[in-house]
């Protein structure tokens, strides 16, 4: 174990400097022995981490892992030579370590796009949707998320594609839908028909219409109460896909 490679760890987790020491620490012990391969570790093997990651020592070292071994559904397992992770607790941080690189990436991919976005809603829908996704509220990112991309599209609709847009509704012969005249008419359409219509009016293509359906069904699912859960892949699979396919291309 080096200085080097402990930082390398680290870097995986967004904000690991303050998080609660608690959390480090468990996060410390997992690095020790599922990277490192330590039957077991001890309080003076977390403190050297500590200690060479710049980061604050824990007085309570000792007592904390005494204290998760006695309690009922405790973190830690006695061991002779020291502790170990309770394989629940080693499962849950294994998880988290091997989806976090991803995480990071999207994290990183959306405030990426920040300086990109110049009208003041749309930064601002896409910022509260980086803090939604950092706390793993991937609900309501996935819901801010599609309302940014279809604010984007009809700004870019209006400004540059008005007349075809107008023409598809026209072609339509329903006389309930009125072409776009103010960019607020745009709430007299439902998404879908705003689909639809970019498609027909040439603004976007038919694998980019594929792509806005299929994360419409999400977005509805992940705006409903529901007993469909939304995952952290599932969120960023729905925010890569709407950035580089959508969001960075019009």
């Amino acid at each position: 174990m080096t200085r080097d490679e402990l930082i390398l760890f680290i870097s995986r987790f967004e904000g690991f400097a303050t998080w609660p020491t608690t959390k480090q620490v468990d996060y410390l012990a997992y690095y020790l022995l599922a990277q490192c391969g330590a039957e077991a570790i001890t309080a003076s093997d977390i403190a050297e981490c500590l200690d060479l990651l710049d980061l604050r020592q824990y007085s309570r070292l000792g007592a904390y892992f005494s204290e998760e071994v006695k309690k009922k559904g405790g973190k830690y397992v006695k061991r002779p030579t020291g502790y170990r992770l309770a394989r629940e607790e080693y499962d849950a941080i294994r998880v988290v370590v091997d989806s976090e690189p991803h995480k990071v990436h999207v994290s990183k991919q959306l405030a990426d796009l920040v300086p990109k976005i110049q009208e003041s809603q749309e930064k601002s829908f896409l910022e509260e949707a980086i803090r939604c996704y950092r706390v793993e509220a991937y609900r309501a990112t996935v819901v801010l998320i599609w309302i940014l991309t279809m604010e984007h599209m009809q700004r870019h609709v209006f400004a540059n594609h008005l007349s075809d847009f107008n023409s598809a509704i026209t072609a339509l012969g329903n006389k309930k839908i009125s072409p776009i005249v103010n960019y607020h008419d745009f709430s007299n359409l439902k998404e879908s028909q705003v689909i639809e219509l970019m498609k027909s009016s040439g603004v976007i293509s038919g694998d980019v219409r594929k792509i806005l359906d299929e994360k419409l069904g999400i977005r509805n699912t992940a705006g409903h109460p529901s007993g469909v859960n939304i995952s952290g892949h599932k969120a960023s699979e729905v925010i890569v896909d709407l950035i580089e396919n959508v969001l960075l291309k019009y």
